[in-house]
């Protein structure tokens, strides 16, 4: 009986010893594929995003503009006044404008026909504060047909650009450390390469948001000035199949009404002739009847 129980007591504890030992195997085997990590003799990483050539570039933050942020918006004017010339109402506009420390983009005349559809367009630029006053002014050279007047909010453009603008400019700067610094000519190529390539996103970027700086500064009037027509109303429209009898009927009355004039021009003529022809005639007679 004792042999039996120092028997089975041998076999559990080799069971525990073994079930041990196993436990203790697994639980480095679970640590040491947890620790381990890639080494820099090993496979290559790829750059993290917003890298270029080996450098960083900073990424500029997008988005909505805060709350706080000046409000920037374009205006842009549109008129349509007819005057009795269009040249010096065009002349009057530009000194109006100057007088408001405006400008004159650009000008275009177009002579039109007898009928006085002439016409004179300019593109005139006008600061922000003194726009409304300017088109009061336009107002008074001649008879407004159309006037309008339109406002884009633009303070998300202008903060995207500079936040651009920023951004690259931080790249560039960090460019020319790299490059100040470098002893590998291969690096230097390679900077030199990414440099020149973001100072011209620079240089197009700055140039955006110059144009649209001078945009939200000086506000653009249109301006078409129209001659005043001459020579009584449009000519008339026919349509349908009565339209086209009137037409026949006032073609008619036409063509008599000129015949009519026809004649009276043709008459004094005529009477001239007629004179002519009794002087002729009395002549041919006389000498007849000396012949006689």
């Amino acid at each position: 009986m004792n042999r039996v129980l120092c028997r089975l007591g041998r076999r559990w504890l080799t069971l525990a010893v073994a079930g041990i030992a196993m436990l203790g195997v697994l639980t480095a085997c679970s640590g040491s594929h947890e620790n381990t990590a890639p080494q820099s003799g090993g496979m290559t990483t790829a750059p993290a995003a917003g890298m270029k050539d080996g450098v960083t570039a900073p990424a500029p933050e997008f988005g909505p503009p805060p709350l706080d942020a000046q409000r920037d918006v374009v205006k842009t004017a549109s008129m349509t006044i007819t005057v009795s010339n269009t040249s010096e109402a065009a002349d009057k506009a530009a000194v109006l404008v100057e007088n408001a420390d405006g400008r004159v983009d650009s000008r275009s005349e177009d002579a039109g026909s007898e009928r006085g559809l002439a016409r004179t367009s300019v593109v005139l630029r006008v600061p922000v504060a003194k726009l409304d006053g300017v088109v009061r002014e336009l107002k008074t050279l001649g008879k407004v047909q159309t006037a309008e007047t339109t406002s884009e909010d633009v303070t998300a453009q202008r903060v995207d650009l500079d936040a651009r603008i920023k951004a690259l400019q931080t790249s560039v700067d960090r460019l020319l450390a790299i490059m100040r610094d470098a002893k590998d000519p291969d690096a230097l190529i390679k900077a030199e390469g990414a440099l020149s390539e973001r100072q011209a996103d620079l240089d197009s970027l700055r140039a955006q948001r110059d144009q649209l700086g001078d945009r939200i500064d000086y506000s653009t009037v249109n301006v078409t000035f129209v001659a005043e027509q001459i020579g009584g109303p449009a000519p008339k429209q026919y349509e349908g199949f009565t339209g086209q009898i009137e037409r026949g009927w006032d073609a008619l009355v036409s063509v008599l009404g000129n015949l009519v004039l026809l004649f009276g021009l043709l008459l004094p003529w005529l009477g001239a002739l007629t004179v002519a022809a009794g002087i002729v005639y009395g002549v041919v007679r006389l000498a007849r009847a000396r012949r006689s």
